[in-house]
């Protein structure tokens, strides 16, 4: 069965990073029964990190590739076999400003990674994570790898994506520094901010081709898993 991963785009979606509402709206045309030309169509302005999105390696390094690069030279980031892992909601740790983060361990990979032939693609999150109004991870509840949880990823023969239910990759607040994110694009592009909850650790298909924008650091993706018939 198919599991729609990118929760639905709501006018009036909050912003994660200060940039107003993710989603909105201008009306160009109305039908109505004299207009011309006779159609609905609206002008859509979206923000992609607030929402479910791809990120290519342009967006921590200043001379790294773009989206359309990718489609250009290699679409199998886009699909292909991807396993879910989900991790217990235990061992938060709490930080001054009331957020809470889990991060995720080599060991804690291996341990779960090692019953898998096929690492090409890995998306995590956490059991029973509170959502927001708009069905996403809470933000409160930051889920990140630790470094070397990265690097045994991108030790990987074919990895090439990476996927996590949380907002970003990165938590270093006050800091310039995005190390997994940089660590991550060395082998792999990452998609963020979708909605796991429903789907039960294993194996899968996954379509993520996010839209094939031009120079974009980052692109919109309606990510859907399919269930493997054995």
């Amino acid at each position: 069965m198919p599991f729609v991963i990118s929760p639905r785009i709501s006018l009036g979606t909050q912003g994660e990073w200060h940039e107003g509402s993710a989603y909105t709206k201008e009306n160009l045309y109305t039908l109505t029964k004299e207009g011309l030309p006779p159609v609905n169509y609206d002008a859509h302005t979206l923000k992609p990190h607030s929402l479910s999105h791809i990120e290519s390696p342009l967006h921590t390094q200043k001379a790294g590739r773009s989206i359309d690069k990718f489609f250009e030279q290699d679409l199998s980031h886009f699909f292909g076999k991807c396993i879910v892992l989900k991790f217990k909601n235990e061992n938060w740790i709490e930080h001054d400003n009331k957020l809470k983060q889990k991060i995720i361990t080599r060991q804690d990979l291996v341990a779960k990674l090692k019953n898998y032939a096929n690492r090409e693609k890995v998306l995590i999150t956490v059991e029973g994570i509170p959502k927001n109004k708009f069905g996403f991870h809470d933000p409160n509840f930051i889920l990140t790898l630790s470094l070397e949880a990265a690097e045994y990823l991108t030790s990987l023969d074919r990895f090439n994506l990476f996927g996590t239910s949380w907002k970003s990759s990165d938590y270093e607040p006050g800091s310039s520094k995005r190390p997994i994110h940089n660590e991550i694009f060395k082998k792999a592009l990452i998609l963020e901010y979708v909605d796991l909850s429903m789907v039960p650790e294993g194996e899968y298909f996954i379509n993520c081709f996010p839209l094939n924008l031009k120079g974009a650091s980052e692109s919109p993706v309606t990510a859907v898993l399919l269930s493997l018939i054995h």
